[in-house]
């Protein structure tokens, strides 16, 4: 059975992950429900506060239902997406304007700031390919955070940048290759 709390329990942040036995903060809770009244019925605007969305998150810890978080990686996903698209899009208008000779001229004279040396940088990297104006000048800051093979940062030549998160949903995709690519 949960515990049911009638005080304050503690934040969002201090709770454990999933689990059978999940702490209800029913008079936040409640109160929630009255500070949205307004906002939900369309008669004002709404009143609530940071530890009435804590009370409800953890409500998400229950392993029946967390499903929030995973709406909330949702949206981080989409907006990394959204992001990458229109980084492509601006470097992509800035290649234009430059032209494919100025473009080929600044690649074959680029140096990589972020080189690797064993005891001044022993954080840096290769240069990359630019997914974007193909030349190898895509200037490596470090590696996608949960598979450690896509770069991120930023093309010397077209300004294209990739995100950490941009990063990581492309070594994502190119796992599901590989899987599918195994089987």
């Amino acid at each position: 059975m949960p515990e049911i709390s009638q005080d304050d329990t503690a934040p969002l942040f201090q709770a454990p992950g999933l689990s059978s036995h999940t702490q209800i903060d029913v008079r936040t809770l409640r109160s929630g429900i009255e500070a949205s009244q307004a906002a939900r019925h369309g008669r004002g605007v709404g009143g609530l506060q940071h530890r009435h969305i804590e009370a409800l998150m953890a409500l998400d810890g229950h392993r029946s239902l967390g499903a929030m978080g995973e709406e909330q990686q949702d949206r981080i996903q989409q907006i990394a997406q959204a992001e990458d698209v229109a980084s492509q899009k601006r470097a992509a208008e800035y290649l234009e304007r430059i032209g494919e000779e100025e473009a080929t001229r600044r690649a074959e004279n680029v140096a990589n700031p972020n080189t690797y040396h064993p005891k001044h940088n022993p954080d840096g990297h290769d240069l990359d390919t630019c997914p974007v104006c193909g030349h190898e000048t895509l200037c490596v800051q470090g590696l996608d955070p949960v598979f450690g093979r896509v770069g991120y940062g930023q093309c010397l030549v077209c300004t294209y940048t990739r995100t950490p998160g941009a990063a990581e949903d492309e070594a994502f995709t190119e796992q599901l290759r590989s899987i599918m690519d195994d089987e």
